[in-house]
């Protein structure tokens, strides 16, 4: 009787952590973005890469360093307003200051466009840590029609940056992607690490909850 019903318990306890596993928790590190363009986004137009405090929010200086690109071309448009320095070839540093930190660079689509991010920040020793939006948006080449399935911020993806709440510890990144047939972000393998280790600790936990009460009705039969 209770066996059955714990080890659904176990199984759907598993599923809950896989899915939010999958949902892109991760440690401070970096993360390689993909996005295919080869289907609903035409042949050319622009991305549009933000990074900028969440609304109401002051928060601690921090970086995204946007580097290792394909499927750019070197010599294409790029248009950078508020902290935004670097290039193509060395990698684009957006910082969270106060304003609009945007990279707007021309992309040719109908292929894949990868790249990588890495953030870092300082500590935030607060009872409230603040938070910084790094957004990712496709336009046409009007750059006004946004494109692909964009979520309500008119973003494909959003990765929050969180700072550390203590000097010398490591800050985290939530990706949300409003569009996953098109976008992935997948965290560097030791971005995982504080994720997979908290997985295995809680699969553990659940086995310990579904054996008990198993081995509790054995002894009562036993009696």
């Amino acid at each position: 009787m209770y066996a059955p019903t714990s080890l659904r318990a176990l199984r759907n306890t598993v599923l809950a952590l896989t899915l939010a596993a999958c949902g892109g928790l991760a440690s401070a590190g970096t993360v390689h973005v993909a996005i295919d363009t080869s289907s609903g986004f035409g042949s050319a137009g622009w991305l549009d890469m933000q990074f900028n405090a969440a609304p109401g929010e002051t928060p601690e200086l921090a970086h995204v360093l946007v580097s290792n690109f394909s499927g750019f071309d070197a010599g294409a448009l790029v248009e950078l307003s508020g902290d935004v320095s670097g290039s193509l070839a060395s990698g684009y540093l957006l910082s969270n200051a106060p304003g609009w930190n945007d990279l707007f660079h021309a992309v040719a689509f109908g292929g894949s466009l990868g790249f990588d991010l890495s953030f870092d920040g300082a500590a935030d020793l607060n009872a409230f840590v603040s938070q910084s939006l790094f957004t990712i948006s496709a336009y046409a080449e009007d750059k006004a029609t946004l494109l692909g399935n964009y979520g309500a911020d008119g973003s494909l993806a959003s990765l929050t940056w969180t700072p550390a709440s203590v000097q010398g510890g490591s800050g985290g990144v939530a990706i949300g992607i409003s569009d996953p047939a098109a976008v992935s972000a997948i965290p560097e393998p030791s971005g995982w690490l504080l994720t997979g280790t908290g997985l295995a600790l809680m699969v553990l936990l659940a086995r310990r909850r579904a054996t008990a009460p198993a081995a509790q009705s054995g002894r009562l039969l036993a009696v």
